[in-house]
């Protein structure tokens, strides 16, 4: 599915497996399944039973800790809260329609306009746009969003080199402007269209998620009033937050659930579900929640959960190539908040390459992922997931394991053996140890990190886990994005990442996000390269591509370990489900049960 925002962290270690199951008891009507498939799964279900009135729908977000909750996805860093905002939103949260292939196309709750020559974007609201408090979008409200990530004092961390592309963007986030210069009203702040000023056009533009301009909207008379510090906390981001989509939320249990009913001011056809509740629900009761027929849609199940899944009669396993990779990212450096760039200048072994690539060839990825994925996970050779087939370069190997080239990579970097402890000493002759933030998230997190360590063992590494235990995925979240934290040397996650292949938002050195904080000056150029005006040619852009993961292999930037196909189990209840990233914008709104209750 694609992002409105450039990139959102993913929650499971081994794989983040983004599934839905819609569970009930049908009707004795014909069903079929469409032939589309990815892997052992398909696309897309249709269900032409008779549908019910005032069906409902129960949602499980499968997670061990409670969810965060922030319905402002500019405030948000969390996949979880993105998949919880969706019926009130769109799939992916955005506010454009795009085809099969993420390109943007009208007819959404937004259509956007790109133009060339004057470097700049119209985006222009459905005329009968309106929030579920029954007021009009405004062109403000599209505006709003912007000042949201800009301003610093809302503590968003959503602020990027590539939205700095926007005229006056960098001067207000400064705090040097009061107003942002490039957004401006051609029909005033209560009309429904902005035009922003560009610096300069880039290929990424005419696709949903490139991270250059925002699609998503705030609702600026309802929050305009809030201290900006206290609007993260606020109820109206946290408990009554509006939508624009079919559905709004009627009710928030902190951390637990959140129930949607109808959205009367929603501007597309009638949405035909009642009520849709979402809970939280353990990885180890998952399956077992399921084959007992307590919810109708699980996000998240992990991939330990598909065989037992798989059995069950009345559902049928859906997928779509995932946008997510998971990593392994080493820790350089810090996040200088004042200047809003990464520094990598911290001191430790792994400023050296060698080592960094030796511990990536010592990981059993294959085995970990064939003991534990069944099926739902490869080896990553890149940071460029494979829906991208034509901008991934296949020629880019990854990090296979390869324990011979492991410890002969360390042994040139002058990594002696210490025979005495049985672990190397680093190029200055003293022993060091390394500290691993691996994340929970799974039943078999423990078992993947415990083998991992193993395995560094094998290359004479030493490596201990963060406080001798797994870290909890929102502990987590807030050690990455303080960017300041050295208590850490390396840690595994993965991204969801968005509809465009650009990593601009992810890698650059001005970008939060880059946990790691690698950054160098060719680095530099060559993210510029794969977002310049020239690379609209889609032939350059794809060497430009080539380049980067040719560079990113060679630094070991980061470990990249395993792609996932997304896993939608759907109960054969079900009407109107597909995984068509076209359908996005109408998802929520087009399904429905043949039947009152599960199967």
């Amino acid at each position: 599915m694609k992002k409105s925002t450039k990139y959102v962290m993913g929650f499971v270690t081994t794989a983040a497996l983004f599934s839905a199951v819609l569970a009930g008891c049908g009707n004795k009507s014909a069903t079929k399944t469409t032939d589309a498939t990815v892997g052992n799964l398909k696309v897309s279900y249709t269900n032409n039973a008779k549908t019910v009135k005032n069906g409902t729908l129960n949602v499980a977000m499968v997670q061990d800790t409670p969810f965060q909750g922030i319905f402002a996805s500019e405030l948000s860093n969390d996949a979880v809260d993105t998949y919880l905002a969706e019926p009130g939103t769109a799939v992916g949260g955005s506010i454009f329609k795009t085809n099969s292939q993420f390109k943007i196309v009208n007819g959404g709750a937004a259509d956007l306009k790109l133009d060339k020559n004057s470097k700049t974007a119209t985006i222009t609201l459905h005329k009968n746009l309106k929030w579920s408090d029954g007021k009009a979008v405004t062109a403000k409200d599209l505006e709003f969003a912007y000042e949201l990530i800009a301003n610093s004092a809302y503590g968003s961390q959503r602020y990027t080199d590539s939205l700095a592309n926007i005229k006056g963007l960098a001067e207000y986030h400064s705090g040097k402007a009061k107003t942002i210069s490039g957004i401006t009203y051609p029909k005033g702040q209560n009309g429904n269209q902005i035009k922003i000023q560009f610096k300069k056009m880039t290929p990424g533009m005419w696709q949903s998620g490139s991270g250059y301009y925002l699609e998503s909207i705030e609702p600026y008379h309802y929050l305009k009033d809030i201290k900006p510090s206290k609007l993260v906390s606020s109820k109206q981001v946290r408990q009554q937050p509006l939508s624009y989509g079919p559905y709004k939320v009627s009710k928030v249990v902190a951390g637990q659930s959140v129930t949607y009913v109808q959205n009367p001011y929603y501007y597309g056809s009638k949405p035909k579900l009642k009520q849709i509740t979402m809970s939280v629900v353990s990885t180890s009761s998952i399956a077992a929640a399921l084959k007992a027929k307590k919810y109708d849609i699980a996000y998240e199940a992990p991939s330990t959960a598909y065989p037992s899944v798989k059995a069950l009669k009345d559902y049928v396993q859906t997928g779509q190539k995932s946008l997510t990779f998971s990593y392994i990212a080493f820790n350089l450096g810090h996040y200088d908040t004042k200047k809003s760039i990464n520094v990598m200048d911290r001191k430790t072994p792994l400023q050296n390459k060698s080592l960094r690539q030796a511990m990536g060839y010592a990981m059993n990825v294959d085995a970990v992922n064939k003991k534990f994925n069944n099926g739902l996970a490869t080896r990553a050779n890149s940071t460029i997931v494979p829906v991208f087939d034509k901008y991934n370069d296949k020629s880019v190997k990854g990090y296979p394991l390869n324990i011979k080239k492991a410890n002969s990579l360390l042994n040139k970097a002058g990594f002696k053996w210490d025979s005495k402890h049985q672990y190397r000493l680093n190029t200055n002759g003293k022993a060091f140890k390394l500290v691993y933030l691996a994340r929970s998230g799974s039943a078999n997190s423990e078992a993947v990190a415990q083998n991992y360590i193993q395995q560094w063992k094998k290359i004479g590494v030493h490596v201990t886990l963060y406080h001798d235990r797994l870290t909890d995925f929102n502990t987590w979240g807030q050690i990455m994005t303080n960017g300041n934290n050295q208590n850490w040397d390396f840690t595994g996650g993965s991204w969801s990442v968005s509809s465009d292949p650009s990593q601009m938002d992810l890698y650059s050195k001005g970008a939060p996000y880059n946990f790691g904080h690698f950054t160098t000056a060719k680095l530099t150029k060559l993210l510029n390269d794969i977002d310049s005006t020239k690379a609209i040619d889609s032939k350059v852009r794809q060497q430009a591509f080539y380049k980067y993961q040719q560079y990113m292999q060679d630094q070991a930037a980061v470990i990249p370990t395993s792609f996932s196909l997304d896993w939608y189990p759907v109960n054969k209840r079900v009407v109107g489900w597909t995984n068509d990233h076209a359908s996005d914008q109408t998802r929520w709104a087009n399904l429905a049960v043949s039947a009152s209750s599960t199967k």
